[in-house]
């Protein structure tokens, strides 16, 4: 092993070596370049290679586990749906939205600040076409997703969470044909947990939607 003499004596201790004259920093010099090369091509530990292993396969199938895809519920009004977690960035309590002026379409409410941040606030309620909740105890369970679609992030409040499933493909049921008729239906198919029925929403459709309520 060669010996750490740039601690010693290099540019990290005393600085006494004679070859700083000539290369400056330690970087420089063809003794620390071996050490550093040799650090790179050393035979990893087997427990390291165990791991790597491990994680790898554990991420085969896109980062989700073979028990299911997790997808995170959620009220709007008296419906309950669902996204993949994959989506979903961050949870906040609500705040204020800034409105701008001119912008009508409902599915675009705003304005609003996330950590510092000026995002783009949507309307699930309008962009699905659910009728909001009546003010009151609702409104103050009301939260906010932060969601990555397509590269792009996106604020949408709802009116409750009710947390993360682990959902099992096979459970998830077909959508009604009058729904599958409908232009680029946003919801992909429906299931049931804790006695609630859940539309599980397709983040492609969505994000069309958001950006046609831009327009």
């Amino acid at each position: 092993m060669i010996e750490p003499c740039w601690q010693r004596i290099g540019i990290q201790g005393d600085r006494s070596c004679p070859e700083l004259i000539e290369h400056i920093h330690c970087r420089n010099c063809p003794t620390f370049i071996d050490a550093a090369r040799g650090f790179l091509n050393r035979v990893p530990d087997a427990d390291y290679v165990d791991e790597l292993t491990g994680l790898n396969t554990n991420m085969s199938s896109g980062g989700e586990r073979d028990d299911g895809v997790p997808v995170m519920v959620f009220r709007l009004g008296d419906e309950w749906h669902g996204l993949p977690v994959r989506v979903i960035d961050q949870i906040h309590n609500a705040s204020a939205i800034r409105r701008v002026p001119h912008r009508i379409n409902p599915g675009f409410l705003g304005l609003a600040s996330v950590e510092g941040q000026i995002e783009l606030c949507m309307s699930l309620h309008a962009v699905l076409g659910i009728d909001k909740p009546a003010d009151g105890a609702a409104k103050g369970a009301r939260r906010w997703l932060l969601l990555k679609l397509g590269g792009e992030r996106w604020v949408a409040p709802v009116d409750e969470m009710k947390g993360v499933v682990r959902l099992d493909r096979k459970r998830i049921q077909p959508i009604p044909s009058t729904v599958e008729r409908a232009p680029d239906p946003a919801t992909s198919g429906l299931f049931e947990t804790d006695g609630v029925r859940v539309a599980l929403l397709a983040p492609d459709p969505l994000l069309r939607r958001f950006r046609a309520s831009l327009a």
